[in-house]
């Protein structure tokens, strides 16, 4: 589904696609061309919560990015995640527009392993789309699963709902909030080679397709790069880990849109 957008909002048609998508959050993934479905990673709260489960230390992060390079779309984001023995609590809030039109999203998570092989997660979202000059606002609240399961020592299967409930924004034009199912791979090949694929069906649209690799030549740097279609654009991204703290860079570049770069800062704490 596509939303008419009023001439003020015109800016953003090109970035969203129907109130409520969302749309992808974290450096490290989007260097790796968004394919985070069988990842152990504090950004899990737009991906697949149950890689939560896998974290072993309270973390926090900051996120920040610039869709085309284009002022009215930059995108914050903040996440927090606290593991409490078999299990981890989340929380996430970002903010994506401008004065005249903005999205916002905040959500509540948790994550639970079960022995070693087998990751759940659950979150529950309140979403709000607000237009300016006086065009009013309006929100929903929706949710998400996502599991994550080893199928041989070095390979994992991922999969992620989101907006089972089929929830709706309303207004004049009825809008729904995007349903979308993802499933993916990723194998380990080693402490330095990790490579992911998925695919991503959004219930009112054609199938998209990510993949991506990170490859760690010593212990704190990272190289990451990517591909995915639906429209197809290419990533690149490096990470560079100092004791507890994680800074991530990335850029996707879209032709005929130009680069969206992205920044992550997040703290492991001991």
């Amino acid at each position: 589904m596509r939303r008419p957008m009023i001439l003020a909002a015109l800016a953003l048609a090109t970035a969203v696609q129907a109130g409520g998508d969302n749309l992808p959050v974290g450096a490290r993934i989007a260097g790796m061309g968004q394919a985070g479905l069988t990842l152990i990673d504090l950004w899990g709260v737009r991906h697949n919560q149950a890689g939560l489960a896998g974290l072993t230390r309270p973390a926090v992060g900051v996120h920040v990015q610039r869709h085309w390079l284009s002022e009215a779309l930059d995108h914050q984001a903040l996440a927090a995640a606290l593991p409490l023995g078999r299990g981890t609590i989340a929380v996430s809030a970002d903010n994506l527009g401008y004065a005249l039109y903005r999205e916002m999203k905040v959500g509540v998570a948790y994550a639970m392993r079960f022995g070693e092989g087998l990751r759940v997660g659950v979150q529950l979202d309140y979403l709000s789309v607000r237009l300016g000059e006086g065009y009013g606002s309006r929100g929903t609240v929706t949710g998400e699963v996502g599991v994550q399961a080893r199928l041989t020592e070095r390979l994992w299967a991922g999969a992620h709902l989101y907006n089972p409930s089929r929830a709706a924004l309303g207004g004049p034009y009825d809008e729904r909030v995007p349903t979308v199912l993802k499933a993916g791979l990723g194998y380990t090949f080693s402490d330095k080679l990790v490579v992911a694929a998925e695919v991503v069906k959004d219930i009112d649209e054609a199938e998209r397709f990510h993949a991506g690799l990170e490859y760690r030549p010593v212990a704190a740097l990272f190289l990451r790069t990517g591909v995915g279609t639906g429209p197809v654009q290419g990533h690149a991204g490096v990470g560079v880990r100092l004791k507890g703290f994680d800074l991530d860079l990335a850029v996707a570049f879209r032709s005929l849109l130009g680069p969206t770069p992205q920044l992550g800062l997040s703290y492991r704490f001991p």
